[in-house]
């Protein structure tokens, strides 16, 4: 074959130059192209969202207004609740219970501690108490986003005694949370009547709730008032095997009063001008200490 003339020769490289300068040419519009689609499709999105939320700016007082309301009426719902449940607390409510004039029409006096009965036939002591354990899980959004609130559950129980007419006071005054300050709930509760005596005894499983706010850690419990004084009366850690006053030896949440172990001396000088009696025998109770017990032994030390 002949080889290429110079013409032939001249004309190709012609062309391969065209196509080395178009090749680029023709990719690069490609992807400009696709760019521009890409730019118009998000467009149409934004000019969508922007056309959504300016029609929701129209109602933005609205939305703020109904925020603001709906903030309140969370903040009434925990403040409703308290910021925890512990012992000490739920050991003085019960106590007051059993002091509560308007259940059980009881009358305590402060020096002495004893504790007299308008009506007797609504006399009723709380036996014995359980304490469960709290639990507490945390509280979360509809779609499962966890908010700072917790909510705590405890179930203890107690039994109780006292008469008829004392149970339903009892009764009513659980149920009514405005009156007992707490909120709680009863699921499960008996009693038992004894014909001969006119006792009742009974137990509750009593239900309690608090909601704790992880993002307010000075939301706590105020520190609980224990009355009658614990050292006042010398009542940490006395061991109750003895004592007949009550209903059969039942003596409420704090046990029966023992003078010769539990009083100090200003109470036993409140109860000598009342009786005009000597409550003890010489040598008794100073203030702030113990008297020797039936037997010889020294009533357990304030804790």
């Amino acid at each position: 074959m002949k080889g290429l003339s110079d013409r032939d020769t001249a004309i190709i490289m012609i062309l391969l130059v065209g196509v080395m300068i178009a090749l680029p040419y023709m990719w690069y519009i490609k992807d400009t192209k696709l760019d521009t689609e890409n730019l118009i499709a998000e467009t149409e999105t934004l000019k969508a969202r922007y056309d959504y939320l300016q029609a929701m700016n129209l109602h933005r007082q609205e939305f703020v207004a109904r925020t603001e309301e709906l903030n309140k009426e969370r903040d009434a719902i925990v403040a409703s609740y308290p910021a925890d449940i512990l012992q000490e607390n739920y050991t003085q409510f019960l106590l007051e219970t059993e002091l509560n004039h308007d259940v059980t029409t009881a009358v305590l006096n402060e020096e002495t501690r004893e504790v007299t009965w308008d009506e007797p036939s609504q006399m009723l002591f709380i036996d014995t108490v359980s304490y469960g354990t709290n639990d507490e899980i945390v509280i979360t959004e509809e779609d499962g986003t966890e908010t700072p609130y917790s909510s705590i559950l405890n179930q203890s129980s107690i039994t109780f005694k006292g008469y008829y007419a004392g149970m339903k006071k009892l009764i009513a005054y659980f149920i009514d949370q405005d009156a007992c300050g707490i909120p709680m709930c009863y699921p499960n509760f008996t009693a038992e009547y004894d014909e001969e005596t006119g006792v009742v005894t009974g137990a509750f499983i009593i239900s309690q709730f608090a909601i704790r706010n992880a993002e307010d850690p000075d939301r706590k419990l105020p520190d609980v008032v224990i009355r009658p004084d614990l050292d006042q009366y010398n009542l940490r850690g006395n061991l109750y095997e003895y004592g007949t006053n009550g209903i059969d030896g039942i003596n409420g949440i704090f046990g029966p009063i023992v003078y010769e172990t539990e009083i100090s001396e200003e109470g036993l000088k409140a109860i000598q001008q009342a009786t005009g009696e000597v409550a003890v025998a010489e040598g008794g109770a100073g203030e702030g200490e113990a008297a020797p017990a039936e037997g010889g032994e020294a009533a357990p030390a304030a804790q």
